[in-house]
């Protein structure tokens, strides 16, 4: 019996926006580009994504005896938050870390399918974390399309949308394949507007460059020439996405977890970020928030690099006594603040 239908409707009432069923195949020319990408050395440092890269779109590696791709879209899109300054954090940390959410809403789907089945189906889930090409497979679901900033777009939501797999032994129904005549076109608005240069022509993406890398995995130093165009940015970017033509079709989230900043995160300063002193005292203030992720060092060195750029002269005395730090990133980067301002 196929049970997709189903399955889309479970996963519906739980909030997902949009759910397209693919087929578990081998992504070879997908394969083919990602590799060439790893190739380039522009994946930076982050190592995790060259680890048995052949997974990524070879889902039998993943789940042998895969047959079925189920994939999930949630709109995370918010009018921007107000901070105390004139910093900002890129839309999809401004809530609840949405791995914690959509995680929740995946173990209940992949629940739901063993029950229904009377085959004993096997399934994995990911949400952002795990070796699947989720783009890819969401553009061969038919979900989207991979547009020039890479963002996966969508005719409903434009490209605020958080994307999850579902990976199953069980035989579905996988949707029709639809191309999206016009797509980007000619369009270059988001190549143009990129501070760094990160977005290339190919629908690739120099991690080496990016800000949402620069400001988030990435655990060194920010490359000098690249700190002014960083600009306000304290954690990640939304630039591309915020002047992409098909974005005037976003609608604001219904998910109250992404709506509005948990407590301790509501009304921080880059004052109040520069005196946070101990990893606990990070943790109670950005606990539940994608923002960890950054971790006290890089967040402490990305207000750092806003301050400096913003020429926040009232924060002199913070940075002059981050230039004592015991770590040598904040210490630099502190003195790189005050520097500007002189």
């Amino acid at each position: 019996m196929d049970h997709s239908q189903e399955i889309k409707a479970f996963a519906t009432s739980l909030g997902f926006d949009l759910v397209k069923i693919t087929r578990a195949d081998t992504l070879s020319d997908a394969g083919l580009y990602y590799e060439e990408w790893l190739k380039k050395g522009l994946a930076a440092d982050m190592e995790y994504l060259k680890k048995d890269s052949s997974k990524r779109y070879t889902p039998e590696k993943i789940l042998p005896g895969s047959k079925s791709i189920i994939v999930l879209g949630l709109n995370y899109y918010k009018k921007e938050h107000e901070f105390r300054e004139p910093f900002r954090i890129a839309k999809y940390a401004q809530g609840r870390d949405y791995h914690k959410v959509i995680s929740a809403k995946l173990k209940k789907i992949g629940k739901y399918v063993e029950e229904i089945s009377d085959t004993n189906p096997l399934s994995k889930s990911y949400v952002d974390f795990g070796p699947v090409m989720e783009r890819a497979y969401a553009q061969k679901a038919s979900l989207g399309f991979i547009g020039k900033n890479a963002c996966i777009i969508t005719r409903e939501y434009g490209s605020y949308i958080f994307l999850a797999e579902i990976l199953t032994t069980l035989e579905l129904t996988p949707d029709k394949s639809t191309k999206w005549k016009g797509a980007c076109g000619t369009c270059t608005r988001c190549i143009d507007i990129c501070p760094t240069r990160a977005i290339k022509p190919d629908k690739t993406i120099d991690s080496n460059l990016c800000i949402s890398y620069l400001t988030i995995e990435n655990r060194g130093d920010i490359p000098l020439a690249l700190r002014p165009k960083i600009g306000n940015w304290l954690f990640g970017c939304d630039l591309c996405q915020d002047i992409c033509p098909h974005n005037v079709r976003a609608q604001p989230t219904k998910v109250q977890d992404f709506q509005s900043i948990p407590i301790g995160a509501q009304n921080i300063s880059l004052s109040q970020i520069l005196s946070i002193e101990t990893d606990d005292e990070f943790t109670q203030i950005f606990a539940g928030t994608p923002i960890m992720r950054a971790k006290r060092r890089g967040l402490i060195r990305n207000a750092c690099v806003v301050a400096g750029n913003l020429g926040l002269k009232e924060l002199v005395p913070q940075l002059q006594k981050l230039t004592q730090s015991d770590d040598p990133m904040i210490a630099e980067h502190a003195a790189w603040a005050i520097q500007q301002m002189t």
